[in-house]
Parts: C-alpha cells; structure tokens; sequence
C-alpha cells in the first residue's frame, strides 16, 4: 500500500513539472538569473566595468552576459545611455547626469579618479616645479584641456582655474596640449587612467611632483529604460564596496598608477575644494 501511494505521487509530481505551466515557470526561473550588460568606452575602462559588475553580479549568483559597444567617446555613449542603448556608464557626477540618468552613489574607482595628475607638454617640468599650494598653482596661469562633458569643468571653475573645453572625442586633446599653440598647458587624468596612457603619448610627459584632489570619486549611471537593473546594482554594489571588492579590483586593474612615473603616493597634494 505504501508502495502504491509512493508512485502514484511521483506520477503527480512528474504531470506537474511536464506540464506546460509547470515549464514556463522553470524557464522563467532561469531567466531571471541571467542578466545582459551593453556596456561601452575605451578598452581599459571597458575591462574594468565589465569585471566589476560580472564579479559583484555573480556574489548574487546571476548569471551575466557582456555585450561591448565599442570605443564611444563619452559624449556619445551618454546618448546612448539616456536612450537604453548601453545599460550603465561610470561617470563623474553632476546635476544634469542625476536627471538624464539612474545613479548609483558609490565611488567605483576607490578614489584613483578624483587625484588627477597632469599630461604636460615635453620640457616644461620646470614651470611646476615651485608649486606648493593651490595659490602658487592658480599664479601659473596655466589652462586646462578638458572634454565637454567631464564634471573637472566645474570643479575646476569653482576654484578660479582657467579651462578649454571640447566636444565630441576628447582624445583630441593628447595632441592639443602637445602642439602647445591651441591656448591648453595641460591635460589632468586620473592617477589610473595617465598610469596606463602615458606610453602612448611620447610627446607629453607625466608633471612629476603633484596631484590635485577632490573629494568625489566617479560613480556608475544606469540608463534609465532599466530601473529594475537600477535597483539591484544599488544593492550589489554597496555590498561590492563594503566587501572590499571594489579597493581589491581598482588596485589590481590599476597598480602602475603607485609605480614610476606615476608614483601617486609621493607627490604634493594641491586639494581642490568642491563646488
């Protein structure tokens, strides 16, 4: 009798699970454990978000799918974001990037993005040499290369520095501070981005002795056709700073920004206040 009863509610359990239901239910389930990123930018930047957000996707046990854009310039793949094209972007925070898109307060670069060193055109070290204070900086009156759309363009304003601004692709400057007659004296980068361009670029050389600094590391924005991915990278990557994953993957993707001639711990702090 315990034998008939036991079969006939693996029978029951069998009719279920086959069932058309009972299979839509299954599908769903897998399908919601896996998760598309159209992500974009140059090939560094692309590594490092893809990896971030596939690490702290897959704590959760997610399943996640990479599809990478290309190298956008910035001001493009902003559009692209606003439009649901690519599915989030780390960007430095501003007003206007609050409204257009989803963001996800938590600092994603550990604060390499917010000391920015200075791409300086070859044989003009000297210039910099007597900087101590921001004042001495500001007394230069040396002008900045930035792009467009770079949230430097505010801080750099609310502290009485002279800025050039450009649209479109901003790796156009490389070679505007380096011809030294389109009105830009230097280009910042952050420590983790001039420590792996500086290669690149023989006819700039890295300022040796500063950094300037503000209080505002870079945060990611989802596109705002995706609230629900929105909502769970609010989560995910709260628990990726407080792990320390977000310190150990900025570390490792970005150690050449503590070695020569970045050397990012040995040089004179010029703080730039925050608008």
């Amino acid at each position: 009798m315990i034998n008939c009863r036991s079969f006939l509610l693996v029978c029951c359990c069998l009719i279920l699970l086959l069932s058309p239901a009972a299979n839509a239910r299954q599908a769903e389930l897998s399908r919601a454990e896996e998760i598309v990123l159209k992500l974009g930018g140059t090939p560094p930047a692309f590594a490092y978000i893809s990896t971030l957000l596939t690490r702290a996707l897959e704590l959760r046990e997610y399943v996640v799918h990479v599809r990478n854009r290309g190298d956008i310039p910035t001001t493009r793949l902003e559009v692209m974001l606003e439009r649901g094209e690519i599915s989030a972007f780390i960007l430095g925070p501003t007003p206007r990037r609050d409204q257009l898109f989803l963001p996800v307060h938590v600092g994603m670069t550990d604060g390499l993005v917010n000391r920015r060193i200075l791409f300086i055109p070859q044989g003009s070290q000297a210039v910099y040499d007597q900087v101590k204070t921001l004042d001495d900086f500001k007394r230069l009156g040396k002008v900045a290369g930035l792009g467009g759309a770079w949230s430097d363009r505010d801080i750099w304003a609310a502290n009485d520095l002279p800025v050039i601004a450009i649209g479109g692709d901003w790796k156009r400057l490389y070679q505007m501070v380096a011809a030294r007659n389109r009105g830009m004296d230097y280009l910042p980068r952050g420590a983790h981005e001039i420590a792996l361009e500086w290669p690149a670029h023989p006819q700039l050389q890295v300022e040796r002795n500063l950094v300037l600094v503000y209080d505002q590391d870079h945060i990611l924005y989802v596109s705002p056709a995706d609230p629900d991915l929105h909502a769970l990278l609010q989560e995910v990557l709260v628990e990726a700073r407080d792990s320390g994953l977000i310190a150990e993957l900025a570390a490792d993707f970005f150690a050449a920004a503590f070695e020569p001639p970045v050397n990012m711990n040995q040089r004179r702090v010029i703080p730039l206040p925050l608008p």
